[in-house]
């Protein structure tokens, strides 16, 4: 059998223990005893450990210094896109008529005249009538209700027209049945109705329908010189 031999720590290792107890003991009361409530002395704090959360606000306001000096400005940015445009504003008054200018050279004389004039610039003359267009004869009016041209030399009945619009007529004419002798075509007839004297009778009518009317059939009748402004 084995037997249970008890020994007794020996004086060095009881010494070694107090001491130990001591000096873990001591450490915790001062870490209690010495530092305020709610602090943390220098001692306790690792370096680098601490955020600014764990400060207080007159801690921190006192280790913020004063505004530094202002930087240099940054360089330019690039110009944005440009941007939708704006609806068309109304439009301004109207500006003051600007001055006359000067009147031109006048230009050369010369070139062909037209309209009522005939020949070249600078010395035209009137247009010649057109040429006389024959009662009676092919592509003209006729005479009617027997009416014919006295014969015998004498002018033959025509009318024509100038270069102003004037109509003229011509001619001696006899033997009708009734006072109309032939008509003017469109373009020779007068506006209106015309009262006219003719030649061996007291008067007689051209009308605006065209109609040449001596109010006296019964006797030979000239026409020559009578002249109205076709219509």
């Amino acid at each position: 059998m084995h037997r249970i031999v008890s020994r007794r720590p020996s004086p060095a290792t009881i010494i070694s223990l107090v001491a130990l107890f001591v000096a873990l003991g001591g450490t915790g009361y001062a870490a209690v005893a010495l530092a305020p409530r709610n602090s943390v002395g220098s001692a306790q704090v690792i370096n680098g450990s601490l955020l600014k959360k764990d400060l207080s606000k007159k801690t921190v306001a006192a280790l913020k210094g004063n505004r530094g000096l202002r930087g240099p400005a940054g360089p330019q940015g690039a110009a944005g896109s440009a941007g939708a445009a704006g609806a068309t504003g109304p439009a301004g008054a109207a500006g003051a008529v600007g001055a006359t200018g000067p009147v031109g050279a006048t230009g050369p004389a010369t070139g062909p005249a037209g309209g009522a004039l005939a020949g070249t610039y600078p010395n035209p003359t009137l247009a010649p009538i057109e040429a006389w267009h024959e009662i009676g004869a092919a592509g003209e009016p006729a005479f009617v209700n027997s009416w014919h041209n006295f014969g015998g030399g004498f002018s033959t009945a025509a009318f024509a027209k100038d270069s102003l619009g004037f109509v003229h007529l011509k001619g001696t004419i006899t033997d009708g049945t009734a006072n109309t002798a032939f008509t003017l075509p469109a373009g020779y007839r007068p506006a209106q109705s015309l009262f006219i004297p003719m030649a061996n009778v007291t008067f007689g009518y051209i009308r605006s329908t065209g109609t040449v009317e001596p109010n006296d059939f019964t006797v030979d009748v000239g026409l020559d010189g009578i002249t109205f402004k076709a219509g």
